[in-house]
């Protein structure tokens, strides 16, 4: 395993003090032109980072990828190579991965805006790199378009696969592999509580929405902070169903890259069925 970083922050830096935003979109175009089409939007303006604090945020990145390439490589000892870009984005996600053609390689992106302790960085980061790994080993996992990328099934076989291995590679609990410290721990334990009494209902929703898309993306965004469905429930599933999927075919991270993904989303619906009651 070994991670390249291709780090934006002093062009982002030289073209904030001018407001010279396409010319920063042009430091990486193939980025900017993807994050815009699906994650932010033209119109949306740049989070306005003073250099010190752009230069921290991205300094902790920094500071913890070491720690990050060797408890992926203890998971994945094949020897991926995996590309990070850091940028300051438009304050809309904290990251993913992308198709970059030139390249030919999925390239991870981190908004550093999204960062502000070191375990947020531990577990997204984390998190978008599985994401890499993923999609370069099981490609049609991969989205070319909008209905594509809000598939209820290819989200919840995705991010389950990124929040379990997350929670694998780090050794930590679910409420963190879900959230680090993102929101309060009341507030998390509750989210969580509510997600596990809801979860037969979660997952028959879940089975019967499968091949939707819809715009709002419910089950992986944040509308509605009372109703788990319409606020990262997905997530939960998606750790929920590989949990049950590696105790089932007693399968490592490893080892479930190197199933079809047509396999892995038969086996992942298989479970979810079972779940469902």
């Amino acid at each position: 395993m070994h991670i390249e970083v291709l780090d934006l922050i002093p062009t982002y830096l030289r073209c904030r003090a001018r407001q010279a935003w396409a010319e920063y979109e042009q430091a990486y175009p193939q980025l900017f032109r993807h994050y815009n089409r699906y994650w932010a939007g033209d119109d949306f303006p740049y989070t306005d980072l003073a250099p010190h604090e752009a230069k921290r945020r991205a300094g902790m990145i920094h500071a913890r990828l070491p720690a990050i390439q060797q408890a992926l490589q203890a998971a994945f000892p094949q020897g991926d190579h995996v590309k990070v870009a850091l940028f300051v984005g438009k304050g809309t996600s904290n990251g993913h991965a992308f198709w970059d053609e030139e390249r030919r390689a999925y390239v991870v992106w981190l908004p550093v805006e999204a960062y502000t302790t070191f375990l947020q960085v531990d577990v997204f980061v984390t998190h978008e790199i599985l994401h890499a790994l993923q999609y370069a080993h099981q490609p049609e996992l991969y989205f070319t378009n909008e209905r594509q990328m809000k598939r209820v099934g290819r989200q919840v076989v995705t991010e389950g696969f990124a929040t379990y291995g997350t929670m694998q590679v780090l050794g930590c609990d679910e409420i963190t592999a879900l959230w680090a410290d993102y929101v309060p721990p009341e507030f998390g334990h509750a989210w969580y509580g509510q997600c596990r009494r809801r979860e037969s209902e979660l997952v028959t929703r879940i089975l019967h929405e499968w091949n939707t898309s819809s715009q709002d993306n419910p089950w992986f965004t944040m509308w509605d902070e009372t109703d788990v469905s319409r606020y990262r429930g997905g997530y939960y599933v998606g750790l929920r169903v590989f949990q049950e999927l590696v105790r089932r075919h007693q399968a490592d991270l490893a080892t479930m890259l190197t199933w079809k993904a047509r396999e892995l989303e038969t086996r992942v619906r298989e479970i979810l069925t079972r779940l469902a009651g």
